[in-house]
């Protein structure tokens, strides 16, 4: 679970959550010397959001998720890590 802050010029994952379709949400550190380690969540469900207009920037919108194990991949998230190491 956690909450995600965005901002966007579409209706694309407030239709999904109004739907009830799951989404692919990714979460990722970066240094800049090439080290990083990403999280990709496969199964995302989002509830309806709290929609907030401010401007002419954009929409953003506040969304409590939940993420579930996706049927098809077997697994609830994948972790990628790149680095110097070629084997631990």
């Amino acid at each position: 679970t956690g909450r995600v802050e965005v901002r966007f010029a579409d209706q694309v994952l407030v239709n999904q959550a109004i739907a009830g379709d799951p989404c692919e949400l990714e979460f990722g550190y970066a240094l800049p010397s090439g080290e990083s380690l990403t999280f990709t969540v496969h199964a995302v469900y989002l509830p309806r959001p709290r929609i907030e207009i401010s401007g002419p920037q954009g929409v953003q919108a506040t969304f409590d998720w939940q993420a579930a194990r996706d049927s098809t991949l077997g697994r609830m998230c994948t972790a990628t890590l790149i680095n110097d190491i070629e084997e631990y």
